[in-house]
């Protein structure tokens, strides 16, 4: 499965010990080159974004989708550079990143409720400082997540979001990992996930995506259902120089026949956040 070349250990880590200490645009423009050069020697991811891309852009020409290849390749090591400045910030400097809210009061509705909070995003723009925001509600975060190919990765962020009050749950360490996100549901607390890669063995329903059947997880809308949870639905977007949070929803499912319909709503959020946004989907494996 291609991943990124910079998401290994050795990156996250001089990441995290240089990014605080140097000019923010010195090391902006030593990413961009970083970029640059895996752009030219990574193929097969590029040929995976760029198939990605087709779906989303089929009557662009070649010229165009490699056009928005490299800008998105450019915007990845920004977001490591991002990941390495941030671990050096206080929480409260860290949440000031985001400058604006777009559905704040989608939010506060879905708090609104005390049963705590499924938040669906995908990896677009910098998810992790999504995670920190709801931290900032006062709120305790949990994010799922799946296990990496290198354990020192895991470690790694963990760390890092431990740094800010954010739990993780490995899906697939233990059988119980289901019981323990009910538990966390019905203590109001906060459970955020991932939802554009599909884990293979996992329950899924299959729906269209940019109009191609991709299967989803099922398991947010088993356990909005099971609790009462509502989901939303949130990006935190780069533009320009500064982050924008976009919060949509929220959605309830209340009987296993509305598991589908909800999870139209939201692909067809994730879909025209991708459209606007295309440079920013780091999906490095072909859908």
């Amino acid at each position: 499965m291609p991943k990124h070349f910079l998401n290994i250990p050795v990156a996250y880590k001089l990441g995290i010990k240089w990014a605080g200490y140097l000019p923010t645009f010195l090391s902006y423009a030593i990413s961009r080159s970083i970029a640059d050069i895996s752009y030219v020697f990574y193929k097969s991811a590029v040929k995976n974004v760029k198939q990605n891309l087709r779906l989303v852009f089929p009557a662009f020409s070649e010229k165009k989708l490699s056009c928005i290849t490299r800008s998105l390749f450019r915007n990845y090591s920004k977001y490591l550079i991002d990941y390495g400045r941030f671990a050096h910030l206080q929480k409260s400097a860290v949440i000031g990143q985001i400058a604006c809210y777009k559905g704040k009061e989608n939010l506060d509705a879905a708090l609104q409720m005390n049963k705590g909070l499924l938040v669906l995003t995908a990896h677009l723009g910098n998810w992790e400082l999504g995670g920190i925001f709801f931290g900032s509600y006062g709120l305790k975060t949990n994010v799922l997540t799946l296990r990496d190919e290198n354990p020192e990765i895991d470690t790694i962020r963990k760390w890092y979001r431990e740094a800010y009050g954010v739990k993780t749950i490995t899906v697939g360490d233990s059988p119980f990992s289901p019981i323990e996100m009910v538990r966390a549901l019905n203590n109001n607390e906060v459970i955020a996930m991932l939802i554009d890669r599909y884990h293979t063995g996992s329950d899924s329903i299959t729906i269209n995506f940019f109009h191609k059947p991709v299967p989803f997880p099922r398991g947010p809308f088993i356990l909005s259902r099971l609790t009462g949870a509502p989901v939303v639905v949130a990006f935190v977007v780069r533009e320009k120089n500064v982050y924008k949070g976009i919060i949509k929803g929220p959605f309830v499912v209340t009987h296993e026949n509305e598991e589908y319909e909800i999870l139209e709503k939201v692909v067809k959020i994730l879909e025209d956040t991708i459209v606007m946004y295309p440079d920013q989907w780091y999906n490095f494996i072909k859908i």
